[in-house]
């Protein structure tokens, strides 16, 4: 039988989290054992103009990922909130929530409810049952596909020398991009699959940019839920979407009451490219002026690269119908798994 005072410091422990905050005493531990300390991911605006970089705006624009998802005005980071979002989120029981409630309000983050908020648009071609993205992750493609169209002449995959993934296809060097797959992934790391590690790409996320280069259509409501989803299960992962989060919520009526806000990241404009993505072995892209290099030039291809073959010479876009009302995704298993790939990567 317990005794007075094992039942007095448990009924203390009940009561020593803010219930205006937090959902429960499980969503409090886990806030000041987890969430607190962890860092976080801020996203970028991307700020160019009609006449830069055309093919890398247009898809924004194509597909309305300038108007929010890259464009945050606002740019305001409550810290307090986000991490307040995190922490009720957790649920050992659902591995993939799309709801929380924060600070009393329901906060909703499914795919649908992120295409709205965010104005972005989601397309199946007519006659097909998936989106050209989903139909793509199924097929596998070959890496030296990825690399003739990622990859600067003469680069391509480092190869896996460990154990039974040996000579298998790993990683593609960031040097080794070039200036487009560069632009992508730098916004992938921020906006699409968060991830602090930026030196290379893993072969999931190969497939990720390359399917955004090749104008394929994707829905970005269920990429960013599932990445939202993935991020609430692991203990030790810089903390993504912030910003998001931060104007999710106060779209959905949560009163802040923190008194230091953190920034975005650098945009992405002209300055940042040339400094961040130019690659000096890129022959389709110039720039007027100088530019310093952050490393050396590429060197000739190594023994350890898949050799990339030629990109073909004539590549369109498949035309999209306008979009019909109300239509919602339809995912598959195997992507769900890819972004589990690219979460760790």
């Amino acid at each position: 039988m317990a005794s007075r005072k094992t039942k007095a410091l448990a009924s203390t422990s009940q009561a020593c989290y803010d219930r205006s905050r937090f959902t429960s005493q499980e969503a409090w531990d886990r806030y000041s054992s987890v969430v607190i300390g962890r860092k976080i991911l801020p996203e970028r605006n991307v700020m160019l103009y009609y006449t830069e970089f055309d093919e890398f705006t247009e898809e924004l624009e194509r597909r309305n990922r300038h108007k929010e998802l890259t464009n945050f005005m606002d740019g305001n980071i409550d810290v307090a909130i986000m991490k307040e979002f995190y922490a009720n989120l957790y649920d050992p029981e659902d591995k993939s929530p799309k709801q929380v409630r924060v600070r009393g309000h329901l906060v909703k983050f499914d795919a649908d409810a992120l295409n709205t908020f965010l104005k972005t648009l989601v397309i199946i071609e007519e006659g097909e049952n998936l989106l050209a993205y989903s139909r793509f992750s199924q097929l596998r493609p070959d890496p030296q596909e990825l690399a003739a169209r990622l990859c600067i002449p003469g680069k391509g995959f480092e190869l896996n020398v460990d154990g039974n993934a040996d000579g298998l296809p790993l990683k593609i060097l960031r040097k080794n991009l070039t200036t487009l797959a560069q632009r992508w992934s730098v916004l992938s790391f921020s906006y699409l699959v968060p991830t602090s590690h930026t030196s290379d790409i893993t072969l999931d996320r190969a497939r990720l940019i390359y399917n955004i280069i090749q104008n394929m259509d994707m829905n970005l409501g269920h990429i960013i839920s599932s990445q939202i989803s993935l991020i609430v299960q692991h203990d030790s992962c810089r903390l993504g979407f912030p910003t998001l989060i931060t104007a999710l919520c106060k779209a959905r009526g949560v009163t802040s009451d923190s008194l230091t806000f953190e920034s975005l990241s650098p945009a992405i404009n002209v300055a940042y490219v040339k400094k961040n993505c130019w690659n000096l072995d890129d022959p389709t892209v110039t720039f007027r002026g100088p530019r310093k290099a952050k490393g050396k030039r590429s060197e000739a291809p190594s023994s350890s690269h898949i050799p990339p073959i030629p990109a073909p010479s004539t590549s369109t876009a498949p035309s999209v119908p306008a979009p019909p009302t109300g239509t919602s995704s339809i995912t598959s298993k195997t992507l769900f798994s890819m972004l589990q790939s690219l979460h760790k990567g």
